[in-house]
């Protein structure tokens, strides 16, 4: 079941990224939450993966595609959009966004598109069921999801 969970919270990060676009013409407000729920989904795929790739829960050939093409959506090109001008700390809504991803906006790109990079590595050897290289490969996911948290997202 829990399980089940993860999957629909990544299906659901998928389907508010049809709605990126729209970003640009919301509010700053609205633009936040749209990249919290965004975030919230690659928290779930990452947290399908992770028992995975620890070996604390079996391989899962189908989960692990699901959760990578979501991490793999998300990046990139589709992260910097979340992220418009006037969408951080001075718009007065509450975000963990810090000022460095506009004052670094090159850095947030390059972050942005090594997570997009190893999620697509990732997803290629899960869709040839390649388990082993799956786990080698697990660590280099993480350590570019935190090439964007650390500069760029305050601690919580």
């Amino acid at each position: 079941m829990k399980k089940l969970s993860l999957l629909a919270l990544a299906l659901a990060a998928t389907t508010v990224l049809t709605e990126v676009e729209m970003a640009f013409a919301q509010s700053p407000g609205a633009t936040i939450e749209q990249r919290k729920a965004v975030m919230k989904g690659n928290g779930g795929a990452m947290k399908a993966l992770g028992p995975m790739a620890n070996g604390s829960q079996p391989w899962n050939q189908a989960t692990a595609i699901q959760a990578l093409d979501t991490l793999a959506k998300n990046g990139g090109e589709t992260m910097t959009k979340l992220f418009p001008q006037g969408s951080g700390p001075t718009s007065g809504e509450k975000t963990a966004a810090l000022p460095a991803i506009w004052e670094k906006w090159a850095d947030f790109q390059a972050a942005a598109k090594g997570q997009a990079d190893a999620a697509t590595t990732l997803l290629a050897l899960a869709r040839a069921n390649d388990e082993a290289g799956f786990k080698s490969g697990f660590a280099a996911m993480g350590r570019a999801c935190g090439t964007c948290h650390e500069p760029f997202r305050a601690k919580q």
